[in-house]
């Protein structure tokens, strides 16, 4: 079960607590043309549906990014942008929130490193909850609950998460 969202309230009180950030409209060519993003999206598994839904009702939701440019929120819509024409890519415009600085980072400082990665990620999670909550469509444009894609999306196989996939061969 999902558990990204929380209530609004809880939401707009952690946004006054939320890093600074920045309102940015770019193509999603810019986007999946970033470092992070040309390195690591391509190994993210591809969501069909979600495909078929951007294909037809575009990218409603914002992104969330961190200030490197890569997906907090939105690594699944970037994965199935990169099976759209680079034309297309190129006239799809995106409203992204842009961290201004990896506010995380000096958790990795800890001196227990998994304790500090850990927390790191905790952090990251809570920002994308909080996002969620407050900027995520419910639905696409035929009705389809948001949340029906992003457990599609989290029940794919991960290879940073789940390991090597498997061949049936073996």
């Amino acid at each position: 079960m999902l558990s990204n969202r929380m209530t609004l309230e809880q939401a707009e009180y952690l946004l006054e607590h939320f890093p600074p950030h920045r309102w940015y409209k770019k193509s999603l060519y810019w986007v999946l043309q970033q470092e992070l993003n040309v390195k690591n999206i391509p190994n993210n598994p591809l969501n069909e549906r979600l495909l078929e839904s951007l294909k037809t009702g575009g990218f409603i939701s914002p992104f969330l990014c961190m200030d490197s440019w890569y997906p907090i929120c939105g690594s699944q819509r970037l994965r199935a942008g990169l099976e759209m024409s680079e034309e297309m890519q190129k006239t799809i415009i995106l409203d992204i929130c842009k961290l201004d600085t990896s506010v995380w980072l000096p958790l990795y400082f800890w001196s227990d490193k998994d304790q500090g990665h850990q927390a790191s990620q905790i952090f990251i999670q809570m920002l994308e909850k909080v996002f969620k909550t407050l900027y995520m469509k419910p639905a696409d444009h035929k009705g389809v609950s948001m949340l029906l894609f992003e457990e599609e999306g989290d029940n794919l196989h991960w290879e940073h998460r789940d390991g090597p996939k498997v061949s049936d061969n073996q």
